[in-house]
């Protein structure tokens, strides 16, 4: 009985300190993010552009068999798009890599519309690593030893390789300005850690951007989030949540039969429900969901044919990172004959009103409703089979 009662009474004191924490920080994110210069009201939202939205960022990719099991229908097909930030090894499983099985899961959920980023090979403590060995010797064995190994991956059946890496996500949030500095933009666009300074994301950002944890550790419920999207709203910015693994509030850690160091990452996790209702409130305030990648303004690409023939299409074609905003602003695309297989990226051209992809290998052309201006196309030569749910677009061409 009185196990009990101290159990009641610590799970009281530390849910008032939560609710506390996420009041102050409420306050102090909508005083850091207030821009009356802005006529928010008069303009358009166009995604991108100015549409405020918000990013799901997971961590660790030995978790990812829940991310599969319990992200992959509720995120959907390129609607809720989130960031994965991937190792190259289990945590809990004798440090191993991945396994083939996990690397398909991680590259299916890249073909949902999903970025998968970086998120160290070896998963060091950045800020302790470095003052140990160096900022150098922490640049080859966890950035370019994960860069090389995620180019060595491919999918066991469709052969689908990993889109390159624009993102980096701390592992443990640590870090510090000159390894930030380092690391942005020569190795990635955009690096994220925990939050700092109470800011809010801006589109178009290049370096360190702030991230609000809302693994159930941290997180009281998810009624505390609801006015934070408000704030981002408000203020047409954009939010990334941080979290790690996805699962139902019923599902016990210790079923996944790991040792016990794996209870500390245990904690780590954010239930089903919440993230269900932080997407619907999302929704309900038109919020848009975006990749990390996305609000850091890069657009990328799964086909590597489809991004050499965007290349030729832009006003630099040896840019590190492909503009969104650049490719926005093209009413025709010509991509007939490129070798193209998978549309990945099309979903950037929003003023395209004319695209001709003739005589290529695309079979799936349900991107293209993601384009609203689009009225005439040219898609033979393709193989499309009969049975194939169409595109709308296809169906008016």
């Amino acid at each position: 009985m009185k196990k009990l009662i101290k159990e009641t009474l610590k799970k009281l004191i530390t849910n008032y300190y939560k609710r506390k924490y996420w009041r102050r920080l409420t306050i102090d994110i909508k005083n850091n993010n207030t821009d009356s210069s802005k006529e928010l009201s008069d303009k358009r939202s166009i995604p991108f552009i100015n549409k405020p939205g918000i990013a799901f960022s997971f961590d660790d990719s030995f978790r990812v068999n829940d991310w599969y099991k319990y992200g992959k229908d509720m995120f959907g097909y390129y609607d809720v798009k989130v960031t994965f930030n991937i190792n190259a090894f289990h945590h809990h499983e004798g440090k191993r890599e991945h396994t083939q099985e996990e690397i398909d899961k991680i590259i299916e959920l890249q073909s949902m519309g999903h970025e998968i980023a970086h998120h160290g090979f070896n998963h060091q403590n950045a800020a302790n690593y470095v003052n140990e060995n160096g900022l150098s010797t922490w640049i080859e064995n966890e950035i370019k030893a994960l860069f090389s190994w995620i180019e060595n991956q491919a999918h066991s059946k469709t052969k689908e390789k990993f889109k390159k890496t624009v993102s980096f996500a701390f592992p443990y949030s640590s870090y510090n300005e000159s390894i930030v500095s380092e690391i942005t933009p020569k190795y990635f666009k955009v690096v994220r850690g925990d939050l700092r300074n109470n800011k809010l994301v801006s589109f178009n950002h290049t370096g360190f951007v702030e991230s609000i944890c809302i693994d159930n550790i941290k997180l009281d419920g998810a009624n505390s989030i609801k006015e934070i999207l408000k704030i981002a709203k408000d203020a047409g910015k954009n939010i990334i949540f941080m979290c790690h693994s996805i699962l139902p509030d019923e599902v016990d850690w210790n079923d996944f039969g790991w040792d016990e160091k794996s209870e500390e990452s245990g904690k780590w996790r954010v239930s089903t429900k919440t993230m269900q209702t932080i997407i619907n409130e999302a929704k309900k305030l038109d919020l848009e969901f975006y990749t990390t990648s996305e609000i850091a303004g890069v657009a990328s690409f799964i086909d590597r044919n489809m991004e050499k023939a965007i290349r030729e299409k832009i006003s630099n074609p040896f840019e590190k990172w492909i503009s969104i905003l650049e490719l926005i602003k093209m009413t025709e695309l010509d991509l007939s004959g490129k070798n193209i297989s998978n549309l990945d990226g099309i979903q950037y051209f929003l003023n395209l009103e004319r695209l001709d992809l003739s005589n290529n290998n695309i079979s799936d052309f349900r991107l293209l409703d993601k384009l609203p201006k689009l009225n005439k196309l040219n898609i033979s030569n393709n193989p499309v089979s009969g049975d194939q749910s169409y595109s709308k677009k296809i169906l008016k061409s």
